[in-house]
């Protein structure tokens, strides 16, 4: 089940989606402040709600598949260094899934009108996006390593 579950096509597909976040975190990085004073354009309102689509849905599955189908085939080649990284992705997934609740909160705030916390939509958005670079950097360092490559074009076969 897992062999089958793990193609070159899925990780083109998981790089494709790691692209996709680093657009979408720089384009509420570009609306931060608007979206803090109140003063999003319909534009960039209809932009802010495909972003909330994408963290709420995409990264959802996306974090299933690594979580279900990557990890644990990493895991399973009893490198200890590998098996680390791994546990760090692992963690990470539960602090990203912990820094969007708290990110979406400032978001659904700030779309309602409420008085909004400039401060804590700043440093929420800040901790998100600086743990997703993190988590990014340490995921495709193992992702593109020959190694790794080669494990996948294995079990793609």
């Amino acid at each position: 089940m897992m062999k089958a579950s793990i193609s070159m096509d899925s990780l083109a597909l998981q790089d494709v989606t790691h692209q996709l976040v680093q657009h979408f975190i720089a384009e509420l990085q570009d609306m931060l402040d608007d979206l803090g004073a109140g003063t999003l354009s319909p534009q960039q309102s209809n932009v802010l709600d495909k972003i909330v689509v994408f963290f709420d849905q995409e990264m959802k599955d996306h974090h299933r598949e690594e979580e279900g189908h990557v990890f644990p085939l990493l895991l399973s080649q009893g490198d200890p260094a590998l098996s680390e990284k791994v546990r760090v992705l692992q963690a990470d997934h539960d602090e990203l899934r912990i820094g969007w609740r708290k990110l979406k909160s400032c978001i659904q705030q700030a779309q309602t009108a409420s008085p909004v916390d400039a401060q804590a939509l700043h440093t929420s958005f800040d901790q998100y996006s600086t743990c997703f670079a993190r988590h990014l950097a340490l995921e495709e360092s193992i992702q593109f390593s020959p190694e790794t490559q080669l494990l996948f074009k294995r079990w793609d076969t």
